[in-house]
């Protein structure tokens, strides 16, 4: 076995994963382990960081681990580790009033990807209300955890989607295909679509669209009845997700014609599907009139809002009018000159058309402003722009970025979240 650290003191740690019904061992499963307490660190780990990084053996059993003083298994934070990239982020659950660990606690963990929030990790928190460490490559990408969302509600179908992750996690592709094809919660087409989820935060995305396909497929008698609203925008989410702009933009009309004969108030708080499918289309050539038409139907029922402004001018500058698509995004940045994407859009469609200057000083605006976010990511990627977050992740620059512009964030419901954002 490897052994790590340094020291008289010698011991072994057993991975254990919790479910709805009881915990197991994990074996062949990546980790994550490091001392708890503060100032205590695992000496002469690989990284020289005090963390160490392994895949637990047929036992569920960690490398030996070395310490100067003597230590036992609950001075130790032992995770699963999904992933390795240089950026990652775990979260712990604690009781509200005395933030005592929430063991056992079902959760769903999401990364804020181009066109929704996208599952990343789902499971239960450890013994001390932990989730697993999700470690990605994309700089500083916010992730959020969920410990109330619909899917968790049905434990027994929770369950099965936990089962399928942790084969995925342990790289046991035909065992996840064995338990997903046995699936009891594979009847309605909401846990198909759960089930979807579930396929493309593990990298299938051709098993994703199947399930996605077989959520639309007509039943008797559920399809005699119109599909739930919320049904449909799970599905608008997922179709976005994939890449899938002729399916996402039919589920986006029915959605609209059916806000359309709400009250007028309702229509007016609700989300601008014409808006948001409008700035999705803007992605594919292909349906860039179809995209301008959207955004078009946003402005005429919701009103000029520099939003729907900045989304318009930019399908214009796509669709090859520069200087009508650059008059509307100037005046929506002047409106909303924090707002990620307005600033990446407007940046990088200055830049193509060679005003390099302006969308220079627009970004270092940006950068001092501690706007940032995936969008901005790209363009500035293409564009060559410099950016702290693009150097190495332990670098000053990186360093100096994060104190500056980092926030803690703290979820509150009938448990606190505390993320840990650890690069």
């Amino acid at each position: 076995m490897p052994q790590y650290g340094q020291g008289e003191y010698g011991m072994v740690l057993t991975l254990t994963l919790h479910n709805n019904r009881d915990s197991a061992i994990a074996p062949n499963t990546p980790y994550r382990l490091f001392l708890t307490g503060a100032g205590q660190s695992i000496d002469n780990t690989p990284s020289q960081d005090g963390i160490v990084h392994g895949v637990t053996d047929a036992q569920g059993r960690t490398a030996w681990i070395w310490t100067r003083e003597p230590h036992s298994a609950q001075d130790f934070t032992l995770i699963r580790r999904i992933g390795d990239g240089p950026w990652g982020q775990f979260f712990q659950l604690g009781s509200r009033n005395d933030s005592t660990p929430l063991p056992g606690w079902p959760y769903v963990t999401t990364m804020h990807k181009r066109w929704g929030e996208q599952w990343v990790d789902l499971g239960y928190t450890n013994d001390q209300g932990g989730t697993a460490y999700f470690s990605h490559d994309e700089p500083a990408g916010s992730l959020s955890l969920s410990v109330d969302a619909a899917v968790t509600d049905n434990r027994a179908c929770f369950d099965e989607l936990d089962a399928i992750n942790r084969k995925f996690s342990q790289g046991d592709e035909a065992g996840a295909r064995r338990l997903i094809d046995g699936m009891q919660c594979a009847e309605s087409p909401q846990q198909l679509l759960d089930a979807a989820h579930l396929m493309l935060m593990a990298g299938k995305d051709a098993w994703a669209r199947e399930f996605l396909a077989r959520s639309r497929l007509w039943r008797f008698p559920q399809s005699l009845r119109p599909t739930e609203d919320r049904v449909l925008r799970s599905r608008l989410k997922l179709e976005k997700l994939l890449g899938m702009p002729e399916l996402a933009l039919a589920d986006a009309v029915i959605l609209q014609n059916r806000q359309a004969r709400q009250h007028r108030a309702a229509r007016v708080d609700g989300e601008d599907l014409a808006n948001g499918i409008a700035y999705y289309l803007a992605d594919f050539p292909g349906y860039l009139p179809q995209a301008e038409e959207q955004a078009r139907n946003s402005i005429q029922t919701r009103g000029s809002r520099p939003y729907n402004q900045g989304t318009l001018g930019w399908i214009l500058a796509l669709r090859g009018d520069t200087a009508g698509g650059l008059r509307l995004m100037k005046q929506a940045y002047r409106d909303i000159p924090r707002d990620e994407e307005m600033v990446a859009d407007y940046g990088l469609a200055l830049w193509r058309d060679g005003q390099r200057d302006l969308a220079a000083r627009l970004w270092d605006q940006a950068q001092t402003q501690c706007v940032w976010g995936q969008r901005m990511h790209s363009a500035l990627r293409e564009a060559g722009y410099p950016h702290p977050y693009f150097e190495p992740t332990a670098s000053p620059a990186v360093d100096a970025y994060r104190k500056r512009c980092d926030q803690p964030r703290t979820k509150r419901k009938t448990l606190a979240a505390s993320a840990a954002l650890i690069p």
